[in-house]
Parts: C-alpha cells; structure tokens; sequence
C-alpha cells in the first residue's frame, strides 16, 4: 500500500511538472488576451517538426537548428496576433476558426514532408539512464524535465510578481480600458504575451521529445491537457494552473500505473474536472485574476 502511494506520488509530480510546461502558455493567453486559443496546438508539433526541418533541409546541427526553430516560433506567433487576432478581436467565431485552421496546417504539413514513418527524433538527451526512487523507476530525462517545468514556473511567478511589465500584464487581464488610460502600451504587452506563451512549450517538448512520442497529430493530445489544466485551475490563474497540473498528474499516474489502463488517462481527468467544476463553477481559483 505504502509502495503504491509513492509510486503515484512520484509520477504524479513528474507528470505534473511536465504538464505545467504544457498549460502554462495556455493559461496566460486565456488570462491576458482572454481568448480560447484554439490553435494553441500547432505549437508543439512546429517545435519538434521546426528543428527536424533545419536539421534534415539545411544539414544544420541540433543547436543551430533549434535557434532557427525558435525564430520561425516568434515570426509565426507576431504574424498570428497581427493579422488574426488583433483583426478579428470581436469577431470571436472568425477568430477562433482562423486558429484552428493554424493548427491544422502545420500537422497536415508535417504529415506531409515527414510521415510518422520518417522516424523523427531530436538527441536533446540531458541527462540518460533511469533513476529508481522507492518503486518507481523513472528516465532521468523526466526528472531533469520536471526540475526544470518548476524553475521556469518560478521564473514566471517572479516576473508577474516583482517585474513592472509582468505588474502591467497583471493589470491589463483585470482591465484593459483602465489600463489604457494609465498610460500602459496594451499593443505591446499583448505582443510580449504571445512570446512569452511560447517559452515553457518548447523547452517542455525539447525535454520530452527523446522520451514521448513524436507524431504531426501530437499537438491535440497536449492541447486537451492544457485545456483541461486551464479550466480546472480557473482560466488564466497562473496559481490555479499549478495546483491543477499536479491534480491531473496524479490522476494520470494513478490511471496509468495504478488501473492499468493509460487510455482512460484523459477521461479520468475530464471526470475530476466535470465535478469539481460542479462543486466550484469558477475552478480551483480565480479566473478574474492572472495570479
């Protein structure tokens, strides 16, 4: 019994932490620009597809090839807020397809030029092996990656907290006409967010891809999880998004480990989500509030 709750316990932190790389950017989009992103999943197949690209086309290695990934993330990100969202800020429904359209581009065309029998994978490998802690027997890959979910997760805190840029997002999610009339720049801050949102996905995907699953269709598999963490910590609260991941880690980890039955992971999560929602239709916290 006692070995059994370790080991959830420790999987559930791993994956947790994992997962608040996955949801973080969600979360702030929804709080800050409070749209629904729902092209938030081309993020994650670009991030692994991107650096194979520079990597296979322009024989580059991996180290300038994820530098060339991440300024085609932030060109692609400037041009998504330019011409979709700050064009069709109220028209939600024009919005909201012309992101998911997004999304579905980028996994048709990595579907295309590089079909799951191309065999992509990136040597990110930080740290390989595996650890045993207690009965748990975890790829130090991970651990190294749920570390590091914690430190940037800090980072972010600490930038929303003590910054004055992150004090002027804080403002801005809360009121956006009050915060025009202080003087802050809303353009640019909304820009700053669509950047920042970009940060926790690729490192979290540089950490995993060596351990998970590469496929073009992968981006939906993590956008529900980050929908999931996102409206269960309260849309758009960065505390409430924490709290969240490590509920739906330890969920996972207990369907996973525990059952036996990893394909439940998600619905198991969406039930825990369905009730506490019932229990507490806001979420964990304060959607209101970015923090």
């Amino acid at each position: 019994m006692v070995d059994t709750v370790l080991f959830i316990l420790i999987f559930g932190f791993v994956m947790g932490a994992i997962y608040l790389l996955v949801a973080l950017g969600f979360s702030l989009i929804c709080g800050v620009l409070r749209i629904f992103h729902l092209g938030y999943a081309y993020l994650f197949p670009l991030t692994v597809y991107g650096t194979w690209f520079f990597m296979r086309e322009f024989g580059l290695s991996l180290i300038p090839s994820i530098i060339g990934m991440v300024i085609v993330q932030f060109i692609v990100s400037y041009l998504i807020y330019t011409f979709m969202i700050r064009r069709y800020w109220d028209d939600e429904m024009t919005l909201l397809t012309a992101l998911l359209l997004v999304a579905l581009i980028v996994e048709q065309a990595a579907s295309w030029r590089y079909p799951i029998q191309e065999g992509v994978y990136l040597q990110t490998t930080l740290l390989s092996g595996i650890w045993e802690i207690g009965p748990a027997v975890i790829p130090k890959q991970l651990i190294i990656g749920s570390l590091v979910a914690l430190v940037m997760t800090g980072l972010f805190a600490l930038f929303f907290i003590k910054t004055k840029s992150g004090l002027a997002v804080r403002a801005l999610s809360q009121d956006i006409p009050s915060s025009r009339i202080i003087g802050i720049n809303v353009e640019k801050l909304y820009t700053l967010t669509m950047m920042l949102v970009l940060i926790p996905v690729i490192v979290g995907m540089l950490l995993v891809v060596p351990v998970w699953t590469v496929e073009p269709g992968m981006g939906w598999q993590y956008m529900i999880i980050a929908i999931l963490i996102a409206v269960l910590g309260g849309l758009g609260n960065i505390k409430g998004t924490i709290i969240a991941s490590f509920m739906i880690g330890i969920t996972h980890a207990f369907m996973c480990f525990v059952v036996g039955e990893p394909r439940f992971m998600n619905l198991s999560a969406l039930i825990l989500v369905m009730v506490i929602l019932v229990i507490r239709p806001q979420g964990i916290a304060r959607s209101e509030s970015l923090w």
